[in-house]
């Protein structure tokens, strides 16, 4: 994936330090429980997607910001933190079908803000192609893109090839099936088709540092300019909405929890002009 080995890292040495919320909820899907959070009671619902091998705990910073005007949703995907699972690896699909029951759960027939981090950003991206009738807003924070491998391994195969194996090297079994699957998908040629944007409000944050000591082909200079063609891709097939690059690492919302919030307000339907 797309993420760097320090945020994979930093997922996996947390994974089993998940601690009780208030506001905790259960999704009850098919053979397992997604473990939700909830915060706040405002009349906006924002939901949150985190990226690969991460749970609700990485938008603290977002969501306290936010407060209370908004009601805020994070959840672990299936097999991370208190969420359980059914032991099978799951497809780019099967996530988006559990993040359209949590929708369906907490937020009942309202839309939602979807925000979305790195692979997060790619699940975001696809549920509201595939349910643009529950999105008010869509903010992608870093996302990964269906096509991005096919780009970087036409740039370097042999180092993406390289990466994929250290990072097999470091995630847990289940883990690393996942990403085994993920891979899989990307590398097919479907992945590389241009996909239809539905016609909601997004806003797109981009990364732009470059790694003293890069970890990852995505870290290097070339990595990096590949990283933001793709963005620029990406915002073009939308209608509306704004593009932002900051001066950050791949955790913008770690790094620029504001950066994160003032996307978040600017695609809710409150804040935005009447037409």
């Amino acid at each position: 994936m797309s993420s760097t080995f320090k945020a994979v890292l930093l997922a996996v040495m947390t994974m089993a330090a998940t601690v009780a919320h208030a506001g905790e909820a259960q999704v009850q899907l098919q053979g397992y429980v997604l473990q939700a959070e909830q915060t706040g009671n405002g009349p906006m619902d924002i939901v949150f997607e985190s990226g690969f091998g991460q749970g609700a705990g990485v938008w603290k910073a977002v969501i306290a910001d936010l407060g209370e005007q908004c009601h805020c949703i994070a959840y672990a995907r299936a097999g991370l933190g208190k969420s359980g699972t059914d032991g099978k690896p799951k497809t780019i699909q099967a996530h988006v079908d559990d993040l359209g029951a949590v929708i369906d759960s907490l937020a009942p027939g309202r839309k939602v803000v979807l925000v979305g981090h790195s692979y997060g950003g790619l699940l975001a991206t696809e549920f509201a192609r595939q349910h643009p009738e529950r999105i008010a807003g869509l903010v992608l924070v870093d996302p990964a893109t269906m096509s991005q491998r096919h780009a970087y391994i036409a740039a370097d195969r042999d180092r993406v090839l390289a990466d994929d194996k250290a990072l097999m090297g470091m995630l847990p079994a289940a883990m690393g099936a996942d990403y085994q699957m993920l891979i899989k998908q990307l590398d097919s040629p479907d992945a590389a088709s241009t996909r239809a944007m539905p016609d909601v409000p997004v806003a797109l944050l981009t990364s732009t540092q470059v790694a003293a000591d890069p970890m990852v082909f995505e870290e290097t200079a070339h990595g990096k300019a590949i990283w933001k063609a793709q963005h620029g891709v990406l915002f073009a097939s939308f209608s509306r909405g704004t593009h932002r690059y900051l001066a950050t690492g791949h955790n913008i919302h770690r790094e620029d929890p504001k950066a994160v919030v003032d996307a978040i307000r600017a695609v809710a339907p409150s804040s935005r002009p009447a037409n």
